[in-house]
């Protein structure tokens, strides 16, 4: 599901950047960086990013977390709406690098980390606005901290990974078994 029409994975790298901090708060990041990393997975070109965008991505990927967060649609937009109050947000068409021409969301002049606040920012406002908290969420596998999009078709997903969704299914399947034991 292409939610923004945009030749990078806004929305999957907002999901990225916030699990990114979630799995490692306080952790080193990796040599060349972890938020760096996400966003090369991801199609932005960030070949260039000094290492100095790291700080500034884990303080975005906080600040994205609050819409995953979010305990009601109203709380969402709330959410929302402060992420793009903080964004330039600018769209135009650009056909560089050998690239078809496309839409850029950030103004021409924009670094990197204002590239990726103001996708992940309209990528999440386009979530929320077209499916309201029905395709988003924390992972409901206990004790993960991780969360998710998703871009299914029967839009079902309730976990980060198929890892959770299996240790769930397994701690459930262990705990209806003790039951029928007793």
């Amino acid at each position: 599901m292409d939610f923004i029409g945009y030749r990078s994975n806004a929305l999957g790298a907002a999901v990225d950047l916030v699990n990114a901090v979630a799995t490692a708060p306080d952790e080193d990041p990796p040599p060349g960086g972890r938020m760096r990393g996400v966003l090369l997975e991801h199609g932005y070109l960030a070949e260039t990013a000094p290492g100095s965008v790291e700080p500034a991505l884990r303080a975005w990927a906080r600040r994205l977390r609050t819409v995953f967060d979010a305990a009601d649609l109203d709380a969402a937009a709330v959410a929302v709406n402060a992420l793009l109050a903080d964004v330039r947000v600018e769209p135009h068409l650009s056909g560089h690098d050998g690239q078809r021409w496309h839409l850029h969301y950030a103004p021409p002049e924009a670094g990197v980390v204002d590239r990726v606040r103001s996708t992940t920012a309209f990528a999440l406002a386009m979530l929320v606005s077209e499916y309201g908290l029905d395709r988003h969420g924390r992972c409901a596998a206990d004790g993960c901290a991780r969360v998710f999009a998703d871009t299914s078709r029967n839009a079902a997903r309730r976990y980060c990974s198929s890892a959770c969704a299996n240790r769930s299914a397994v701690a459930a399947h262990r705990a209806r078994v003790r039951a029928r034991v007793r």
